[in-house]
């Protein structure tokens, strides 16, 4: 059972990037909204030695590189520091973490209840299993108690079997009612009003379909070359870094049926039957491309394969444009296009549902079907181009943007996805998380084009950093 009067939070992989620049802050800042229980501690748990204090201090560096000026409250600050406890030992030593729930036990001895337990791997996948092991070995994790949880990030397996073999490792500690598979994408704003835009609004169901849809595109843009990334994405590639993950599960949302009611269970059965309707990818409907040397938001940049940790032969993808199709009653025939890609011309990520041209079209002035845009990043909005008269004689006719801006809309700055979703595991809430019927379906639909790419088998496209991709990507 869950228990929302005391919580302990523990960070596996507390020294990382992703738990000082994301984790730490977001837990920062639902503690100076006063969202956290009453009763919490933050237990962080990595190989790196230091001390409380040194830890207490790496932790108030990067708040401050990594929160609004305006939520730095020194009397908030030393608080939440004081809730903070590290502790260093092996990922793979069964008496560390023994010793190390000693000290757990000790802190939360205090509170006026038994706190529950969530446990954030973010930790690199070649320490997975050992730490899971670990858990289950030293006692700390019942399978199928509610009061202890886990949140896994991605990447959640490599293909289809990897994944199969990831979840299994898991099943061995954790019920799947334990296990929260996060995907921060899912916490943006823009993406949790999907299914607010399409059910709360009737407008929108009467033509969300084949018949008035020609096309949905999710897009991710990135401006930035690979860096220091290298290593790490020679072995991955666009699709299972972005294509994959991401923008699939964006995908589902604008794909799936509605649901019976809000709730974790009816909406990871709906989007778990659109992502599974959705047919396997042919190198036929994917068009790969990598990035050679150029220009990026004002910078020179070298070729993929002169960054660092690269082979000089690499022929790893860094753009994708995949073409999917969704066989079932709704969606049959509408094209669904997936794209990705580094060293682009802008950092973006929106939905473009195009509609289809107005049969029998009386006007002779030129303009264009309706579009609706969903801008996810970097500015949360939503613009609907509609076609209008322009004022004075004559008809001519022009493409107007309704465009509607969540900061302008609200005048509130957007929470991060980070808070959202640890707010709602640590409640007990899964709905915005990936279940692992779903996890297995989409790597499914990519694993055959994946094999195929990584054995050399897929034509890879040239372009110049700072353009919009290599050319050919028009073709599909």
């Amino acid at each position: 059972m869950i228990n929302n009067e005391s919580s302990s939070i523990v960070i596996l992989g507390a020294s990382g990037n992703l738990a000082l620049t994301k984790l730490l802050p977001s837990l920062y800042i639902l503690f100076t909204s006063g969202a956290l229980p009453h009763n919490f501690v933050i237990s962080g748990y990595s190989r790196t030695s230091m001390s409380n204090s040194e830890y207490r201090k790496l932790v108030k560096d990067n708040l401050k590189n990594n929160i609004d000026e305006t939520l730095w409250v020194e009397g908030f600050l030393q608080e939440f520091l004081n809730t903070i406890h590290y502790y260093s030992g092996e990922y793979n030593s069964v008496e560390d973490f023994i010793e190390f729930h000693k000290v757990l036990d000790s802190i939360s001895k205090n509170f006026p209840s038994q706190p529950n337990v969530l446990y954030y791997l973010s930790i690199p996948p070649s320490v997975f299993e050992p730490v899971i092991n670990s858990l289950r070995e030293c006692g700390a994790v019942t399978k199928g108690d509610l009061s202890t949880s886990v949140i896994v990030e991605k990447p959640f397996g490599y293909d289809t079997e990897s994944a199969q073999a990831l979840g299994k490792t898991l099943d061995q500690t954790f019920d799947e009612s334990q296990v929260y598979r996060i995907d921060h994408y899912l916490g943006k704003e823009a993406i949790m009003n999907l299914m607010v835009m399409r059910f709360a609004n009737l407008i929108f169901e009467p033509v969300w379909n084949r018949n008035y849809i020609d096309s949905v595109t999710v897009a991710w843009e990135e401006d930035k070359n690979i860096g220091s990334r290298g290593g790490y994405f020679d072995g991955a590639g666009i699709i299972r870094d972005v294509i994959q993950n991401h923008l699939l599960q964006i995908l589902a949302l604008v794909a799936m049926e509605k649901p019976s009611s809000y709730d974790s269970e009816s909406i990871m059965s709906e989007k778990n039957k659109a992502v599974k309707s959705i047919e396997k990818i042919t190198l036929e409907n994917c068009i790969l491309g990598q990035y050679t040397h150029g220009v990026c938001a004002g910078k020179p940049v070298v070729g993929y394969i002169d960054e660092e940790s690269v082979p000089s032969d690499s022929k790893r993808e860094t753009f994708a444009k995949i073409k999917c199709a969704i066989n079932n009653y709704r969606w049959s025939g509408v094209p669904f296009y997936l794209q990705a890609g580094k060293a682009l011309t802008k950092s973006t990520t929106e939905i473009i549902i195009q509609f289809k041209e107005v049969p029998g079209d009386i006007f002779l002035s030129p303009h264009h079907p309706n579009k609706m845009v969903i801008e996810v990043q970097p500015d949360a909005g939503l613009k609907f181009f509609i076609t209008n008269k322009v004022p004075g004689k004559g008809m001519v006719l022009k493409d107007v943007a309704l465009d509607f801006s969540y900061v302008d809309g609200f005048n509130k700055t957007m929470p991060g996805a980070y808070e959202r979703l640890l707010l709602d595991a640590i409640q007990g809430d899964k709905t915005l998380f990936i279940g692992y019927e779903e996890l297995i379906h989409s790597w499914e639909i990519f694993t055959p084009i994946l094999e195929k790419i990584d054995s050399g088998k897929a034509d890879v496209f040239y372009y110049h950093a700072g353009t919009y991709g290599p050319e050919e990507a028009n073709r599909i």
